[in-house]
Formats: structure tokens, sequence, C-alpha cells
């Protein structure tokens, strides 16, 4: 990522930035590229703690074209039109690939998924689909009326870490500006020269709008310069206090080479699947594959707590694994673990908590597929 301009803070607090948005994680970077998109002379100023087990930098960055809620749904549509600009393609379209898919469910959950497509169509699953599956991981457990379906064209996989920093470095090249390393604490919004936002280390920086996207982190207080002056806690109000929980997000390694043409295999009853990994030219990737698993681990510690992936995460994974694919559990190793924010629903939280500033949160594990539709509906809270 381009490193933070070291004239950054003293300019950022003498003249206000258009925006400042907090954290620099898929979704943050959606929000500042979205701004820059919408506004190209914004003086944009996002700011970052720059912690490193995110859910950005662990995600598989599937982009399934499905919704599970009316929400997802809305998101999904507010996102196709941002995500085909081809200013965006272009700086994606080195970290995007796409894979041919199964899907493997009961009628019912085929159904609704036909229905809650956005931008792609369900089609049945080929007898050389399903072939090339079960070539690459062996015996498919199947349920009493479940049937395969496939997306037309295959689902496109985003290596959503790179894709941030891309998208963080176009804000900076169009002359926008990166700190990382501070953590915001507060906003105070009750000031005539724009919002100031008190820093960790105790400096401030002034912005006329602010973008919340800290993931499963703590956001900053929101209160008036008055309460920060003097300490007083009623005026203020903690922004990250919603509806929301943190969970564990975690995917197996699957340590067992595949065949070059394996479809990725999806078996959203259990919100289980495998993704493919091919080996990389540079070996960045080592090959075999992933398979993400619902934990039902809650309340964990946005950092992951000391033991990330420990036996207790790697046996609830196996355990499922082994309901569906069994004969990739003995090749199952510890991989991803992080931590996101999750509603009831699994829908998003984008909302205006204080005037002049917006929040994108609990992302829900859908950050990667989501963050297109957060940005848009953030930046339409902003609106002037």
């Amino acid at each position: 990522m381009t490193p933070p301009d070291p004239a950054t803070p003293a300019r950022a607090g003498g003249a206000a930035a258009d925006l400042a948005v907090v954290g620099a994680g898929i979704v943050g970077a959606a929000v500042a590229f979205g701004a820059l998109t919408d506004r190209p002379a914004s003086r944009i100023l996002v700011l970052d703690e720059g912690a490193g087990n995110t859910a950005t930098h662990w995600s598989l960055g599937v982009l399934a074209p499905w919704a599970a809620t009316p929400g997802q749904r809305d998101l999904l549509v507010r996102g196709t039109a941002r995500f085909r600009d081809p200013r965006l393609l272009a700086l994606l379209r080195p970290h995007l690939r796409r894979v041919s898919v199964l899907v493997a469910a009961g009628a019912p959950t085929l159904e609704r998924l036909a229905r809650s497509t956005v931008g792609a169509g369900m089609e049945p699953a080929s007898p050389g689909t399903v072939r090339a599956a079960r070539d690459a991981v062996g015996e498919l457990l199947l349920h009493p009326g479940d049937g395969f379906a496939t997306v037309h064209g295959g689902i496109a996989v985003l290596d959503t870490a790179a894709a941030a920093t891309a998208l963080i470095d176009a804000v900076v090249d169009a002359g926008g500006h990166l700190r990382t390393g501070v953590r915001v604490t507060r906003v105070d919004t009750a000031r005539p020269d724009g919002q100031r936002l008190l820093l960790s280390d105790g400096s401030t920086v002034t912005a006329r709008r602010t973008a919340l996207a800290t993931g499963p982190w703590p956001a900053p207080l929101i209160g008036s310069g008055a309460a920060s002056r003097s300490g007083a806690s009623g005026v203020a109000s903690r922004s990250g206090a919603a509806p929301w929980r943190t969970k564990r997000m975690a995917a197996l390694r699957i340590d067992r080479e595949l065949p070059a043409d394996a479809p990725m295999v999806c078996f959203p009853d259990d919100d289980l699947f495998l993704l493919p990994a091919p080996e990389s030219s540079g070996g960045a990737s080592p090959g075999g594959a992933w398979v993400s698993f619902r934990s039902e681990q809650w309340d964990v510690a946005p950092d992951g707590g000391p033991d990330t992936f420990g036996p207790h995460t790697l046996d609830e994974g196996r355990r499922v694994l082994g309901r569906r694919l069994p004969e990739l559990v003995a090749a199952a190793r510890p991989g991803r673990a992080g931590v996101d924010g999750y509603t009831p629903d699994r829908t998003p939280l984008t909302d205006r908590p204080a005037p002049g500033v917006a929040r994108a949160a609990a992302a829900s594990g859908a950050g990667a597929r989501l963050c297109w539709g957060m940005a848009d509906r953030v930046l339409e809270l902003l609106a002037p």
C-alpha cells in the first residue's frame, strides 16, 4: 500500500477534508473510492488502525450473486452499478478470477437462491459439472430431496486484501491521504469549522463528513466538542452500540491437490463451501482448497484472541465438513480465522448515527460482495 504522506496530519488539521473514512478494509476502501468516483475533486482522508487480523485480510472473497435477505438483495442491487464501473473494474481485474460452481441443496433452497440472484442466473447443473466435483472431492453426502444447480458463467472470486489496497492507492494517487497506525477515539460533530476527529496519539484532524467502517472493532464515540473538553459522558454516544455481535469466521485448509477444472462446491443449507485454490506462479497460493464453514463461536474479541485457529475451531470445522464432504476430513488443516460483526439476519448495518456521520458495520462475513452496496448507501446518507 502507498505509504502515508508524513505531512497528512498537519494538512488535514489545517483544512477540513471533505470526507474522513475511518477504516481501510474493503468496506472503507469501497466508500473512499466511491466518494472519489462521485466527486473527483473531493479531499478524502482515510484513517486506519492497522490491525492485522481483519475480516478483509482473511476473506476468501467469493462474490456470490445471491442474497439471503431482502436487505442483502437491496445492497447487491445498489452495488451492481458501482461494481461495473469501468474504472473500478480496471483496478480490480488483476485481483479477480472466475470459477465454475456446483450448488447442492434442497428444492426450496435452490428456488430461493434462483429468485434472489442479482446480475446472474442459476440453472440445473450439467452431469459434467457434477462429475468434476466428485472427481475433485470424492463423495458428496446429499440429504433426501437435494438437487444440483450452477450459476451461469461461474462465480467471481476477489483477492479482497489486494483489492482494498488497490482502491486506497487509487484514492491517494488522486490526491487523497492515508494515515495508518492510529485509532479514531471520538468524532465531535457540533463544531463551526467541521467535525473534529480525535486520534489515539492525541492529535486531531477535521472533516466535513465522516464515514465509519471499523469492522468488528468499536466505533469512536460521537459527541459535541464541549463534552470532549469536559469529559462529560452524557452528550456522547457510542456509535458502535448496535444490534450486532461479533462471531468467528473460519476456513479450513485442504492439503490435497485438486484437478485444474475442480469447481467450487456449495452447500448453502449448511453454510459450507469449498473453494479451489490453484497454486500461483509466485507461490503466494500453495494450491489445494479452502473450506469455509459456519462457526458458532460468538462474542469473540476483534483481534481473534490469542489462539485464533485453535483445536476447537479445527474440530468444529471437521465436524461440519464430515457431514457433506467426508473424504476431505483427513486432509483438513488449520486455515484462516477472523472476526466480523453479525446482525441477527446477516444484513449489514448502514445508518446515520449523527448528522454528517454515516456508518457501515456488521458486514456479517459478506463484506467482499456487499461492500459496493454498503458504500452506495453510506454516500447517499452523507449526501448534502
